[in-house]
């Protein structure tokens, strides 16, 4: 999707909204905290660009955000795009991946595309 030297950004393969997307430190930490400062600003750059980028190929609201690091224990963040009428239990329900969007390749063609495009 997207490959740079400290950053990754990756559309997870649930679907669940269409755009769920994550945005994943190249070196492995568990914590923001634990990149230098210059990693840290390149990433949430990098994250900016791919929430932006989201919203408007989504037509989405707004992006749910969520740093877990459960399954696994490195540094990614989640982009979920919703609608601002979008309910807690929706919202939950595509966090959790009970729902998902059938996979869409010229979506993700065009997310490429913006992404390379806006990090010119």
């Amino acid at each position: 999707m997207f490959d740079d030297e400290h950053a990754l950004v990756l559309l997870h393969p649930d679907w669940s909204p269409r755009g769920h997307a994550m945005v994943v430190a190249k070196r492995h930490v568990e914590n923001a905290s634990g990149l230098d400062e210059d990693e840290w600003l390149h990433v949430a750059r990098v994250f900016r660009r791919a929430e932006r980028v989201l919203l408007q190929l989504t037509k989405a609201d707004r992006a749910i955000v969520m740093k877990l690091g459960i399954q696994t224990p490195h540094l990614h963040l989640h982009i979920y795009p919703v609608s601002t009428t979008a309910s807690r239990e929706e919202v939950f329900a595509a966090i959790d991946g009970q729902r998902g969007d059938p996979y869409d390749a010229a979506f993700v063609a065009e997310l490429r595309d913006r992404l390379t495009a806006a990090s010119r």
